[in-house]
């Protein structure tokens, strides 16, 4: 069961696959297009930073695990807000370079200030990036903070569950797995604090930025 990584996708998949089948074409798109973006990022900084879990990889020099995490979960973290909302989201689907600018200096910048030169731990940053982002796209569109609520919750929601499923599995993956004297070592219902917050600022930071990045609204179907 070292492979808990790979297998907590697996339970992930049932809610990619369902919130999917179930979202409007157009917020089907927007799972597609957020979950390569996610995919990606977390593939691309899964080579340096490493510092606060040694997840096993079924192939250690290629972290695909990274890019199907970022796909399948953060695909699904787009969708819920549309999908129990019941909207669809229209426009002429216009880039907008500048912001797309900013939220890529934000990434990549948090990175190399935070990481390289402040030393801070991988996990802080990938809670403070996606809710930076996120705060600037509820402002930009005049989106709702009940909304942001909702793609958080269920964020939460299916990590807790997930983590539950696995500890029950196999009870030492956070023990074997995890480095927690370099993180804050509190654990909730034996699931490490950051993973926590980690969940609830990728909601923040998915529910509606790829409204903002590509000049789109939200419409009742």
């Amino acid at each position: 069961m070292k492979y808990f990584y790979l297998w907590g996708q697996l339970f992930v998949l049932p809610f990619t696959i369902y919130f999917y089948l179930k979202c409007d074409k157009s917020v089907r798109i927007k799972m597609l297009v957020s979950g390569l973006s996610f995919g990606i990022m977390a593939l691309a900084i899964s080579y340096r930073y490493l510092d606060y879990w040694t997840p096993a990889y079924i192939i250690d020099n290629i972290h695909i695990e990274d890019f199907s995490y970022g796909f399948l979960f953060a695909g699904i973290i787009t969708g819920v807000s549309n999908y129990f909302n019941k909207t669809k989201l229209i426009g002429k689907y216009k880039l907008n370079i500048k912001l797309t600018l900013l939220y890529s200096i934000i990434f990549f910048g948090s990175f190399l200030l935070l990481a390289e030169y402040l030393k801070i731990n991988l996990i802080y940053i990938l809670c403070i990036a996606p809710l930076t982002i996120g705060i600037i796209s509820l402002i930009k569109i005049k989106g709702k903070i009940k909304d942001v609520l909702l793609s958080s919750f269920t964020s939460l929601f299916i990590t807790v569950l997930v983590y539950s499923i696995i500890i029950s599995i196999y009870p030492n993956a956070i023990k074997d797995h995890f480095i927690l004297k370099n993180i804050s070592g509190i654990l909730l219902l034996n699931i490490p604090l950051e993973e926590w917050l980690f969940a609830i600022c990728l909601g923040v930071g998915a529910t509606n930025t790829y409204e903002a990045v590509f000049n789109l609204k939200q419409n009742k179907i």
